[in-house]
C-alpha cells in the first residue's frame, strides 16, 4: 500500500507510529539505539551521516546520493578579484597604448619570442572564475532540488499515514456500530423469548385455575 519507503528508512526501526495526532512517527536508530523524534528524511539523513555506528557503506552511499553543496574559499575569492582588478587595469593601459602603437614601425610591434599578451591571460582568468561560479550556483541547485524532493516525499508520506489512520478510524467505527446493532437484535430477541415463556406460564395457570373451578362445581 501507498509509496515505497525511501532506502534510509531500512537503517531505522518504528518505536511510535504515526497517527492523526502525531504526524511523524518516532524511530530508534539499529545501529546505536538512538531514538529519533518525528522522524523525516532530512533528520534521519543527518542523523545517519553522524552515527558512529553507521556501516561506512551506508553513510558513503548517502554521502554520494546527497553530496553536500561546494563553496569557494576565502582565499579562492582573493584570487578571482585580484585577477579581474588586474583585467581592468591591462585593458586601460591598453586603451591609453592605442595612439602611441599606431605611430610604432611594423618591426617595433612584433611580439617579444617567450610573452604571452597579458590581456588574454586575465580574460583566461575571468573565465575560469565565472566557470567556477557557474559551477557552484548549479551544485546549490542542485542540492536545493534534492531537500524540495525529500520535502515533497516527506508530505506525500505524512499525507498518506493519515489517510490510512482515517481509514482504520471508519472501519472502527463500522464494527462499533454493527456490534451495537447485533448487541440490540440479541436482546430484542431474549426479550421476546422471556415474555413467550412468561405468557405460558399464565396460560398453564389460567388453565389450572380453570380445571379446578370445574372440579369443584362437579
Amino acid at each position: 500500500m501507498g509509496r515505497p519507503l525511501l532506502p534510509i528508512w531500512k537503517e531505522f526501526v518504528t518505536t511510535v507510529p504515526a497517527d492523526a495526532d502525531k504526524r511523524s512517527p518516532d524511530v530508534e536508530c539499529l545501529h546505536c539505539r538512538s531514538v529519533v523524534c518525528n522522524a523525516r528524511p532530512t533528520n534521519l539523513l543527518r542523523h545517519a551521516l553522524n552515527c558512529p555506528d553507521m556501516p561506512a557503506e551506508v553513510r558513503l552511499g548517502l554521502r554520494v546520493e546527497h553530496p553536500p553543496p561546494p563553496t569557494m574559499s576565502r582565499q579562492e575569492l582573493k584570487v578571482a578579484m585580484a585577477e579581474q582588478q588586474q583585467l581592468n587595469q591591462t585593458q586601460n593601459r591598453s586603451e591609453d597604448g592605442e595612439t602611441e602603437e599606431s605611430e610604432i614601425s611594423v618591426t617595433e610591434r612584433r611580439p617579444v619570442l617567450g610573452k604571452r599578451p597579458r590581456v588574454r591571460s586575465g580574460q583566461d582568468n575571468l573565465e575560469r572564475v565565472l566557470t567556477s561560479i557557474r559551477d557552484v550556483m548549479a551544485q546549490t541547485l542542485e542540492c536545493k532540488q534534492q531537500e524540495l524532493q525529500l520535502r515533497r516525499e516527506e508530505l506525500e508520506f505524512q499525507k498518506e499515514a493519515l489517510a490510512t489512520k482515517m481509514e482504520e478510524r471508519r472501519q472502527a467505527r463500522e464494527e462499533d456500530r454493527r456490534d451495537r446493532r447485533e448487541q440490540s437484535e440479541a436482546d430484542r430477541q431474549e426479550k421476546l423469548e422471556l415474555a413467550r415463556i412468561e405468557n405460558e406460564k399464565n396460560l398453564a395457570f389460567l388453565k389450572a385455575v380453570m380445571e379446578s373451578s370445574a372440579q369443584q362445581r362437579r
